[in-house]
């Protein structure tokens, strides 16, 4: 968009923002690149609160007895309460909407691993059934406008929500040619806003991704995905759309995002001690020497991997590493729970410092790739700290070393000017430290959002 003011400087909106400048129109924050004596750029998102960020993912997906939409209204109230601000969520681009924008009305959903995913945290409530999902995310945007609660929309429709589609719509969206892939979201993304503007939502919108973690195996190259980025932000000026990575790989990231929103596991490698190469190796899950350091920690009547296998009969498969992530922590017994939390916290503490050090380190790295690309962007943790696997481990929520290292994290976020974070990826309504430890949330959140030290 250039300037049409007579003598006025012409840039086009890309330009502004490679070089850090301007103002987005009517978006939720005023950035202005500025660069520091140190020679780091900075973003001023001062003028607009930090989003304290609480991670929803399936919310839109969840069914049963426990579903978020059962008590939508308690929910939201209790997302306040532990200081969040700001919901990062599944919106269901791509599926809302067929190709000629009609929209599609209720599906049906299906569990990922039908009677082997009910421990897999994110995943115990996604259990299937018919869901209008453009119905639900006007339900959530509406409540959550009540509560003065902002959205982050995203998809990770080819990373894990085709887990669960139809048949009719998973064979016409993997369908899609890699080519095609970044601007068909981005036209269903539009859709889905031109239908939050038509009720007066699109002021919930705090930013919007085409795609959760692009990369090309999944989604499509770096100038596809400029093109659709481009395409939105002439379509919806007023709308930050933002980039979403797991990764420092310049080669993905396209140079007109508005927001970077980016994930750092730092706690993860904490899991190594159960997982070693099991869920990332090649060994054989149905041959018992593959498994055999961590046996006593395995029911003894161990769910054979080719049953997780052939629970996925006639659908299109996960994740390699997914399929035996499941497997593992399907086949946990419950009475070695004990020692293997034990052994987890112990490790933790005893290198709570590197962990620390890795929270910090990711935080620098982050910045350093930022100042190089599009200095004066909005940074955003989409995704963070650890993924414990199953909800009937709780020492994570018990854990005050674990918390001091998601405080130490928040504080490094905070410190560098981030404009929103996640305090933890489990921290939604069907996370058990949800209802368990808010506590622990609301203190996270106070951190980052520099209302304790």
């Amino acid at each position: 968009m250039h300037g049409d003011q007579q003598g006025a400087v012409s840039l086009t909106r890309r330009e502004a923002l490679h070089i850090g400048l301007g103002t987005l129109l009517g978006s939720a924050v005023a950035v202005t690149g500025t660069r520091a004596e140190d020679g780091k750029a900075a973003a001023d998102t001062t003028e607009q609160e930090r989003l304290a960020i609480s991670f929803w993912n399936f919310g839109l997906l969840s069914t049963g007895p426990n579903s978020i939409f059962n008590a939508l209204e308690m929910h939201m109230a209790e997302t306040v309460q532990r200081g969040f601000n700001c919901i990062r969520t599944e919106c269901g681009t791509g599926i809302t909407h067929d190709a000629e924008g009609r929209p599609r009305g209720e599906l049906e959903f299906y569990p990922v691993l039908p009677g082997h995913d009910h421990f897999t945290r994110e995943l115990q409530h996604v259990r299937g059934g018919r869901i209008d999902l453009l119905k639900r995310l006007i339900e959530l945007c509406t409540v959550a406008k009540r509560h003065n609660v902002k959205l982050i929309l995203s998809s990770w429709y080819y990373l894990h929500t085709f887990w669960f589609t139809d048949k009719n719509v998973t064979a016409e969206l993997l369908g899609l040619p890699l080519e095609k892939r970044f601007m068909y979201f981005a036209r269903g993304l539009d859709r889905i806003l031109e239908e939050l503007k038509q009720r007066g939502l699109a002021d919930t919108i705090a930013t919007a991704e085409i795609f959760n973690e692009v990369g090309p195996r999944h989604h499509g190259k770096t100038v596809d995905h400029e093109e659709a980025l481009d395409f939105l932000q002439t379509r919806h000026p007023d709308i930050l759309f933002s980039l979403d990575t797991d990764s420092f790989d310049t080669s993905r990231i396209p140079r007109n995002a508005q927001v970077w929103t980016y994930h750092s596991y730092y706690l993860w490698p904490i899991y190594g001690l159960l997982e070693q190469d099991l869920i990332r190796g090649d060994k054989d899950l149905n041959d018992p020497a593959a498994y055999a350091p961590i046996r006593r920690f395995l029911r003894r009547d161990l769910v054979p991997f080719q049953a997780i296998l052939d629970s996925r009969a006639g659908r299109p498969p996960i994740a390699r590493d997914w399929f035996r992530r499941i497997w593992l922590y399907r086949n946990l017994d419950p009475n070695a729970m004990p020692e293997l939390e034990r052994l987890l916290q112990e490790h933790l503490e005893k290198n709570i410092d590197r962990f620390k050090q890795r929270a910090t380190n990711a935080v620098e790295q982050a910045m350093k790739v930022r100042d190089e690309l599009f200095p004066g962007i909005p940074l955003v943790l989409g995704e963070g700290a650890s993924y414990c696997a199953d909800h009937r481990l709780r020492w994570e929520e018990r854990s005050d070393a674990y918390w001091e290292v998601v405080e130490h994290a928040a504080r490094t976020w905070r410190e560098h000017g981030f404009w929103g974070a996640v305090p933890r990826t489990n921290s939604g309504p069907t996370d058990p430290v949800w209802h368990e430890y808010p506590e622990r949330l609301q203190r996270a959140n106070a951190v980052f959002l520099g209302e304790k030290p």
